[in-house]
């Protein structure tokens, strides 16, 4: 199906995560099948006609928008599980949502984001942090196969064993650089039931918030890999700081407890199925549409008392930018930083993901000049690596901060399978 701005059903397919960077294509091609992509994409290249890739549309800066033409796979969307090998294949254009929906109802789950509506390409090509990270990887870790478009248009696979480099840049290399994704097999986790914990405080001094992330760091990075853990960072109007940690366990309910003992005396814990927890983390299933921008920086040590005074100063002062921490080790630590293309493994504490939503055009520039505030601040007491999937046009060497020593390979990946540049995007790999 191809779409103008002028057709009726264009309005219903153009709306993107972010409508700060937001863009109305001339032509927007919903494709149905691998064949319906490959006929496109060797359209683009003979018209010489720039294009971006959508899947979700979570981009925070709008890498799968562009104002010529979209190839879009959300009708590629098809999902079937074998439940006998814990395996499901999985369409490009199917969310997290419609995954999680039709896996979890046969007691198997996928660890993958809390969010309903991402793709689940752009979330598993980036590397892919979700809730049962910690017990079982990253999503990119889960992923056993993928039937992709090349450059010459042609459909191909890729694996363990055919086209194995391929196959590498494509667990954590981001989306946009390879190739277009048609299809994946997945592993699946069996998992009935899980311990669902959260903990809050709802106003406190800035010493007393950084005194309460200061525990939560020391604890969450180590904790057994059966439990993970986040830590949200807010301002209340009055510029105090509430914090909340969150998170889920498949070990016992025993141990659990006495973990939690670290953290809080106060914690809630619910028993519930892996469905119903991917609800209760989920909130609404509503596509978001909103401003905002995001940031992210990793912990490879504990950040000093001085540093979390900074993090807790620049939230309590600002309109409204929030934290999210997300507690690494475990089973991504288990993995070698050079096994995929994912570089942020052992030795990395948590991810911090700085964000900012807001409703009027006109508050842009202030939310903009508020973040980069923090996130200059913070400079001295983190890496200074970034996550991919938490894109950042800011960010000056971005290559590295992504990718780290994997840089060169995934360059030289992208020198050998797409030297002409056929995809690309304002982040994307650059051959070398």
């Amino acid at each position: 199906m191809l779409l103008t701005p002028s057709d009726l059903p264009f309005a219903q397919y153009q709306p993107a995560f972010n409508l700060r960077t937001e863009l109305a294509p001339q032509l927007r091609a919903m494709c149905k099948t691998a064949q319906g992509v490959a006929i496109m994409l060797n359209w683009c290249r003979t018209n010489h006609l720039p294009f971006a890739i959508r899947c979700g549309g979570h981009s925070y800066e709008g890498f799968s928008q562009s104002s010529s033409v979209v190839i879009d796979t959300r009708l590629m969307s098809g999902i079937a599980v074998n439940a006998k090998t814990s395996t499901a294949t999985v369409g490009a254009g199917a969310s997290l949502g419609g995954l999680y929906l039709a896996i979890g109802a046969q007691n198997l789950a996928f660890p993958g984001g809390s969010c309903p509506t991402v793709g689940v390409s752009g979330h598993a090509l980036g590397g892919g942090y979700g809730y049962l990270a910690r017990p079982f990887g990253l999503a990119c870790d889960n992923l056993l196969s993928i039937d992709l478009v090349d450059p010459q248009g042609h459909q191909i696979s890729a694996d363990a064993r055919q086209n194995p480099d391929l196959f590498w840049a494509c667990r954590g290399g981001g989306g946009g650089s390879f190739g277009i994704a048609t299809s994946y097999t997945i592993r699946l986790q069996k998992v009935t039931n899980v311990l669902v914990f959260s903990v809050a405080w709802p106003a406190f001094s800035i010493k007393a918030a950084a005194d309460i992330m200061n525990t939560w760091q020391r604890w969450a990075p180590t904790a057994p890999s059966t439990i993970d853990s986040n830590l949200v960072i807010e301002r209340n109007a009055d510029g105090t700081i509430k914090l909340r940690s969150s998170g889920l366990s498949i070990g016992t309910l025993q141990e659990l407890r006495r973990e939690l003992r670290s953290l809080s005396n106060s914690a809630s814990v619910v028993t519930l199925t892996f469905l119903q927890a991917v609800r209760h983390f989920a909130g609404s299933w509503s596509y978001p549409v909103q401003r905002m921008k995001g940031k992210s920086d990793y912990a490879v040590s504990p950040i000093s008392d001085e540093g979390l005074t900074t993090l807790m100063s620049g939230v309590s002062h600002s309109t409204g930018v929030y934290v999210i921490c997300d507690a690494y080790g475990g089973a991504i630590a288990n993995v070698a930083p050079s096994a995929t293309a994912f570089a942020h493994r052992a030795g990395t504490l948590f991810c911090l993901q700085y964000g900012s939503v807001w409703a009027a055009a006109e508050q842009t520039q202030q939310r903009l000049a508020e973040m980069r505030q923090l996130y200059g601040a913070m400079r001295p007491y983190v890496s200074g690596e970034a996550y991919v999937n938490y894109c950042d046009t800011d960010l000056q060497d971005w290559e590295t901060a992504y990718w780290g020593d994997n840089l060169g390979r995934l360059k030289q990946i992208k020198k050998s399978f797409d030297p002409e540049n056929v995809f690309q995007h304002a982040q994307s790999v650059l051959p070398v």
